[in-house]
């Protein structure tokens, strides 16, 4: 990164300090809507990308691991989830900054075989020029033993699919196979 004060913190869930914890949860009171509202019921990340500035954290990236079945083959899906900059850190390319290091990540891993995410219209623009490709969708998830239907835009990112199983993902609808990430 170009600026020496701004570094990218990968770290597991479950290793979390509580310092880390407490800086998470003001960034996503101070970027998402409902913060961190235990009324939504959705799987917390397993993996978070922080970018810090100093001790503070302005932004992040969390990731889902779950294999799922989709088109009759199974795949390793790292799911993103919470994406984003606090309010003043936006619109100076820091959150494809961001985005850029975890999908590198992602690859250097070699365990995904796509990345997926569901989104709103407003950020087609933004993913797409990070390579993220709208599907057809709808995602089917459980919501406390009760299928719902994700319509919001659903986005790929081919980290290791053949052009075949690839264009699978175009097909037919998606299920999570478990909760929502």
């Amino acid at each position: 990164m170009d600026d020496a004060n701004l570094v990218i913190v990968h770290a597991a869930a479950d290793v979390l300090t509580p310092a880390l914890r407490a800086k998470r949860d003001a960034l996503y009171a101070a970027t998402f809507r409902g913060g961190n509202d235990p009324a939504r019921y959705w799987v917390p990340p397993q993996q978070h990308y922080f970018l810090m500035r100093g001790e503070q954290m302005i932004g992040h990236v969390g990731v889902y691991r779950r294999e799922i079945t989709h088109a009759g083959r199974r795949y390793a899906v790292a799911g993103i989830a919470k994406v984003g900059l606090i309010p003043t850190e936006r619109g100076g390319g820091l959150g494809s900054r961001l985005m850029q290091y975890m999908q590198d990540d992602l690859r250097t891993q070699a365990t995904d075989d796509l990345g997926l995410l569901v989104t709103g219209e407003n950020r087609l623009g933004f993913y797409g020029r990070l390579g993220w490709e709208r599907v057809a969708g709808p995602v089917i998830y459980d919501y406390v033993g009760t299928p719902r239907v994700e319509t919001f835009p659903v986005l790929l990112l081919n980290l290791r699919l053949t052009a075949a199983a690839h264009s699978a993902w175009q097909a037919e609808p998606i299920d999570l196979a478990g909760p929502f990430w």
